[in-house]
């Protein structure tokens, strides 16, 4: 399954630039020497943007830019950052990269989920070869379908904990840009991912560019946060829950799941009081010592006291 099926909405402009606290005279530098996301456009929004100074990002823009951010601390020159952009906006070899799971896998992950439509287009022929050439002819120009989008969905979706390898050659000095899918679960792949670092750390210079942590300080920022229900990151009855955290304050929270998929959602506050007003409210609900009361407030005509004594009887000795 594609990226857009599971986030359509991550191409939509609403993160400003200054929530990603990246200066405006930096965003127009690099936009100038050509390595921001999206080559330059001229439309009519943009140009009001600039000139009202608020610039405004989809994810993948916001994403890239503090991926820059990020090679600029190790002073990566800007070409280099420039080829960079190029590599994350190609879209991946398909085929090279179905060829290298196993059968089973095919069948198992990667059949299951492919539309319906376009198993019906191909007359039910699911050979991986007929699959491949499929996608071959299928694949358009597609942001979500760019290197950088299939690492956003293998950190937000199959949990492959991607980065991205710079490394220098040693026979060209030519830089290489390389996607390592950190945490797969098959097997192959794990070895073939020892075998590359293995070499890569004893042989070559090189930059590991971890994605996760990236997008973590993109959307764990208080000013962007909000815009994980634009972007859908939540559902229905998760929005639903923040809300209702976001808008208590209490000392405890009970989040109960029922079997129709239901929640409840308990809060709980704890006030001290002290003092003649302590003691008045004693008197009012006929509290002893390790005395527990829980009120119900019904209306305001009606409220129900529970007590519950508490008494300990020690051990004759």
């Amino acid at each position: 399954m594609k990226l857009n099926q599971f986030f359509p909405f991550l191409l939509e402009k609403k993160i400003l630039l200054s929530e990603i606290e990246l200066h405006p005279r930096t965003h127009i530098a690099w936009k100038e020497e050509g390595i921001t996301f999206y080559d330059e456009r001229k439309d009519t929004f943009q140009d009001k943007a600039e000139k009202r100074k608020w610039v405004y990002l989809d994810v993948f823009e916001a994403l890239w830019l503090l991926i820059v951010v990020e090679l600029r601390k190790f002073n990566l020159d800007l070409k280099t950052i420039k080829k960079l952009r190029e590599f994350i906006k190609e879209q991946p070899d398909f085929k090279k990269a179905l060829e290298k799971i196993s059968e089973e896998d095919f069948q198992n992950r990667i059949l299951s989920n492919l539309p319906k439509e376009m198993l019906e287009s191909i007359g039910g022929n699911t050979s991986r070869e007929n699959i491949i050439k499929s996608l071959e002819s299928n694949i358009y120009q597609d942001t979500f379908c760019t290197n950088l989008g299939i690492m956003i969905y293998g950190a937000l979706i199959t949990k492959t904990s991607p980065s991205i390898v710079i490394k220098i050659n040693p026979e060209t000095e030519e830089f290489e840009f390389i996607i390592a899918l950190n945490n797969s679960t098959e097997d192959n792949l794990k070895e073939e991912l020892y075998e590359f670092y293995t070499r890569t750390c004893s042989e070559s210079t090189f930059i590991n560019l971890p994605i996760v942590p990236i997008i973590g300080k993109l959307f764990e920022n208080e000013k962007v946060f909000n815009h994980c229900f634009d972007y859908g990151f939540f559902n229905t009855q998760e929005k639903q829950l923040l809300e209702a955290v976001r808008n208590k304050e209490c000392e405890e929270i009970k989040i109960i799941k029922h079997k129709s998929g239901d929640y409840t959602v308990n809060f709980s506050d704890a006030k001290e009081i002290t003092g003649e007003e302590a003691r008045k409210l004693r008197r009012t609900l006929g509290l002893k010592m390790y005395d527990r009361v829980e009120v119900i407030y019904r209306n305001e005509n009606h409220l129900v006291i529970k007590n519950t004594n508490k008494t300990i009887v020690k051990k004759e000795q």
